[in-house]
């Protein structure tokens, strides 16, 4: 049995006689979406019957409902729910239609995977929020696609997704910055309403501090910004930072000193409340606002030493405008680090501070970070990543650091069962640099490590040593091979390509495993023949010299196959100009520059 996620209780009986599943009725006292959506997967009319205490889907010969009651277990399990197959029929119970809703998502895996023994899972998920972070910086996926990812989504149990559209929202009070490859008005409508009405609540992140390139770039706002010079405090004319003199660059940040900054920041915020009206949070960021107190404003204002000082005013300033509009405001927690017990009791408590832990190592770091946020009296959501900032090396670029990723969701499941927490959300990062940097790997790239967290958030006594098979039966078809998932050898390479030609489901992804896989391998090739051109050009002997004529004209053979097949993914799912910026940011310079 594959289920994702594992199940807590599972019982298995004896082989069942096969039937004809046209003859079986389905019977249910849900109604409304329900209703429409049990009717919809069956594809024929479902009789509903009389009143339960409880929600029910029966597909039997004939109506029979012999329980009385939810096992106690269940009983205060919204979330939870019964399912159970023997000689009679199935029959799924649940407290809530949404219980009832998880509880058809494990028959439905069952039912993909051709179950054929009798059995009774009981099952309820350890963390109330459960969370992926769909984040757009590099691209937007088709509207289309969208539909499909939370389709996916709320099969693994999903409830929450944390939807960072940055100049991809279609703004229509402010003007100026949405993108011309934005949802419109009417695309994000349905996702919200498709999300909801398979119990997935999305929360909006609107950035409001820093990580305001894509709004600071432009004419309009730049004079909003808080930096106003790149000077290097040193002794020397550059800085050590591998991406430039200042924490991100002069375009990062908002001037907590500029009322009109704020004025925009509220009418955002007001858009935010209006598009997303059945989410009861908007998460503000404050995050990475590292260059604070910069401009001679701020330093006037606040003192050279006003760090938390600025950012507490501004926090708690935005938070009464996102309470006003009867939302609860979250935020990122990196900036609350060094704050001081007093500092804390400052802060507004209607915030729920939402804290990031990304890497390996982390654990003991929650433990004390967790512990002073709960001590100090506020609310606290978990945040892993599936793919995050794991360096400039070419090959964490394409693919998930898969070791660490699955580390990190390890650490905040064992989190998440210590401490009070609302639950865990599973960020998905698209870059390194800022939010103008080039863009980052393919979406489809995370699944692994995205399921991995569905599956330890919801039991978090899951045994973490066989899910590579489960993912790969489950989420595949593909039976017979391991180790998947790294990052660049030809070994992976290898693997990936027998799930592309083997699967039964997800081709797509198998291909985009393959061929990022192949592009994390030509990046390194690139790196290492980039380093030995100047032999073509200073007198190398010319055997010398050949070795690296050669060594191009490979990586050029490679490029030839690689592009076009990265092309051919990427405008599947994505506009055409995402597509050409994708492919140039991966190949355009070797173009010009590796060349004979």
């Amino acid at each position: 049995m594959n289920i994702i996620p594992r199940p807590k209780n599972i019982t298995e009986g004896q082989t069942l006689q096969k039937g004809k599943p046209s003859e079986k009725k389905i019977y249910t006292n849900a109604d409304g979406f329900m209703l429409e959506y049990v009717t919809g997967l069956f594809s024929r009319d479902v009789l509903q019957e009389e009143e339960a205490p409880f929600f029910f889907l029966q597909i039997s010969d004939g109506f029979s409902l012999e329980m009385e009651h939810l096992p106690e277990i269940l009983q205060d399990k919204e979330e939870g729910y019964l399912l159970k197959a023997d000689a009679k029929g199935i029959v799924i119970a649940a407290r809530s239609s949404k219980g009832l809703f998880y509880g058809i998502q494990t028959f439905l895996q069952l039912k993909e995977q051709g179950w054929e023994r009798g059995l009774e899972i009981i099952d309820w998920p350890d963390n109330d929020i459960r969370g992926y972070h769909f984040e757009s910086r590099f691209g937007i996926p088709k509207f289309e696609r969208i539909i499909e990812i939370i389709e996916e989504l709320c099969k693994y149990k999903f409830n929450t997704i944390l939807m960072e559209l940055e100049d991809k929202f279609p703004y229509e009070e402010v003007k100026g910055i949405t993108s011309p490859n934005a949802l419109n008005k009417e695309q994000l409508k349905e996702i919200i309403r498709y999300a909801n009405d398979r119990y997935i609540e999305i929360i909006p992140l609107q950035q409001t501090l820093g990580h305001v390139e894509y709004i600071l770039k432009k004419d309009d706002y730049y004079p909003m910004r808080e930096v106003r010079s790149d000077a290097v405090n040193s002794e020397l004319p550059f800085s050590f930072n591998p991406i430039g003199s200042l924490s991100f660059n002069e375009i990062d940040e908002f001037c907590p000193s500029n009322e009109e900054a704020y004025e925009l920041i509220e009418k955002m915020c007001r858009e935010m409340a209006e598009k997303y009206p059945s989410s009861k949070y908007i998460h503000i960021g404050c995050d990475e606002a590292w260059n604070l107190i910069n401009c001679e404003l701020c330093k006037a204002r606040y003192g050279e030493q006003g760090f938390h000082k600025v950012f507490l005013e501004h926090t708690n300033r935005v938070a009464r405008v996102i309470t006003s509009l009867d939302k609860t405001p979250v935020i990122w927690d990196d900036m609350l680090r060094g704050f001081s017990e007093e500092e804390f009791e400052l802060l507004d408590k209607n915030i729920v501070i939402m804290c990031w832990l990304y890497y390996n190592g982390d654990l003991d770091r929650g433990i004390s970070l967790l512990t002073k946020y709960r001590e100090s009296g506020f609310r606290v959501i978990g945040a892993s990543s599936a793919k995050c900032c794991e360096g400039m090396s070419s090959d964490y670029l394409d693919m998930p650091n898969i070791k660490d990723r699955l580390i990190n969701i390890n650490d905040w499941s064992e989190l998440s069962a210590k401490f009070d927490l609302m639950g865990v959300l599973t960020t998905v990062w698209s870059n390194y640099t800022g939010t103008i940097a080039p863009p980052h790997p393919f979406f489809d790239t995370i699944w692994y490590p995205l399921l991995y967290s569905a599956d330890k958030y919801w039991n978090t006594a899951s045994d973490s040593q066989e899910f590579e098979k489960r993912f790969l039966e489950n989420f595949f078809g593909v039976e017979g091979v391991e180790n998947c998932f790294g990052n660049e050898s030809e070994e992976i390479y290898e693997k990936t390509s027998f799930l592309t030609e083997n699967c039964k489901r997800n081709k797509y992804i198998a291909e985009v495993y393959k061929f990022t896989s192949l592009l994390s391998i030509y990046r390194q090739k690139s790196m290492a023949t980039y380093r030995e051109m100047y032999k073509l050009y200073d007198g190398t002997p010319e055997r010398e010299k050949a070795i690296v004529v050669r060594k191009v004209k490979e990586l050029e053979t490679m490029r030839e196959y690689l592009k076009p097949e990265i092309s051919r993914l990427l405008s599947i799912n994505f506009n055409e100009a995402d597509t050409k910026e994708f492919v140039n940011s991966r190949f355009l310079m070797d173009e010009m520059v590796i060349r004979i």
